[in-house]
């Protein structure tokens, strides 16, 4: 799930969500898409935390105009909550 779930977040989000919204700019594409990405987990403890890092690889995507190197980060990311959630059992 480290690697799957990146992937298909960051075509979802970053991907189709910011190509759809920048024509309204890349700041209201970047939150707009970040917000969606931190409500869609469902985790209202943890919306502020998502919505930032959305807010983040958003940024990336629009600066580097690639989805690649938002995967990477997302997966990064999701493989030291992993790690981070086993050691803490």
């Amino acid at each position: 799930m480290t690697l799957v779930a990146p992937a298909v977040e960051e075509l979802t989000y970053r991907g189709l969500g910011i190509s759809l919204l920048l024509p309204w700019g890349s700041m209201p594409a970047i939150g707009a898409t970040g917000v969606l990405f931190g409500a869609a987990h469902g985790l209202l403890v943890a919306l502020p935390v998502l919505a930032i890092f959305g807010i983040v690889v958003g940024w990336l995507r629009v600066r580097t105009d690639s989805v690649y190197p938002g995967m990477a980060l997302h997966a990064t990311f999701n493989g030291i909550a992993l790690i981070a959630a086993v050691s803490t059992g």
